[in-house]
Parts: structure tokens; sequence; C-alpha cells
């Protein structure tokens, strides 16, 4: 889900020196959200609920699957990561000046920066924001635009698992 191993951001949830992982990635947790959050808002829009998987891949990123879509990312030379996802759009993130991340995708950029709960705050190219915070479950709970919330959580694989 751009890694600043062991600074901020993480790979889809929440940083805190690169210990916490979302994904099992030096990345750790908001940055892998960052990565897969254009396909988790096509899957949230799409249905009632969001269910994805991440697990790490051989290539230091990680691969997610979950209600019809799927990606695989890996870290690029500019401190992020390029993502693929199944219908074949790619994404690039790169560190920004505000200690999150820019993810360039198909549709515009995906800008996050740090929010005062410990989470992120990610603005969307329509200009709609997501907003994360750390959960008791070590990963984070993300605040979409239409007010429904995805939680997500460390699984065995090294990964998260989002609902």
């Amino acid at each position: 889900m751009g890694t600043n191993e062991g600074t901020k951001p993480d790979r889809h949830g929440v940083f805190d020196g690169g210990t916490s992982r979302i994904s099992g990635t030096p990345a750790g947790g908001r940055l892998g959200f960052l990565l897969f959050l254009p396909a988790l808002l096509a899957a949230t829009l799409t249905s009632a609920r969001a269910d994805v998987t991440c697990r790490p891949n051989i290539f230091g990123g990680e691969d997610c699957t979950g209600d019809g879509v799927r990606s695989s990312s890996r870290p690029n030379i500019f401190g992020g990561y390029d993502t693929t996802h199944g219908d074949g759009t790619r994404t690039t993130s790169r560190p920004n000046v505000f200690g999150g991340h820019d993810t360039t995708t198909p549709q515009g950029t995906i800008t996050s920066r740090p929010n005062v709960f410990g989470g992120d705050d990610y603005r969307l190219p329509d200009g709609r924001v997501v907003t994360s915070r750390p959960n008791i479950f070590g990963g984070a709970d993300y605040r979409l635009p239409d007010g429904r919330t995805v939680t997500c959580r460390p699984n065995v694989f090294g990964g998260q698992d989002c609902r």
C-alpha cells in the first residue's frame, strides 16, 4: 500500500518509525493503503462492503486481492511504490513535502499528509477526503467520503485484512 524505511509513512495503515506494518513490508501501513485506495474505492462503490487481503510479495511490495479487485506493488526509485492493478492500470507513488505521499493514478493524483489522529488524510483527485486513524487491532480505520468506515488489521501472512 512508498517507503521511507524507518520513517513516515507506512503501507496501509499506521506509521510509527517503520515498526507498524499493514503489509509486512518496511513501508508498513498508510502507504500500502494509499496504493490500494483506488481499487478499494472502486470495490466499495459497487458493493456494500469491501473485503481486501494483502500479503508481502517477493519484490518487496505486496499483493492484494478482494471483492473482484487485485493489485501487486514493488518499490520504485523515488522512494515510493509502483502498483499494477488487475485491470492493467498502474499507479506510482513518491514522498511529498507534507510528510505523506503523492500517488499518480489514471484518474489523477491522491495526496496524503499526516493528521492529528496519528493517521493520514488522503485527498482524492475529485477533492474528496479519506481520513485514517490507528485502531486497537494494530491496523487503521479509514473513513471514506460516503461516511462508511473500512477497518484494517494485521493478518497471519504479514499483510493486512480490510473490511
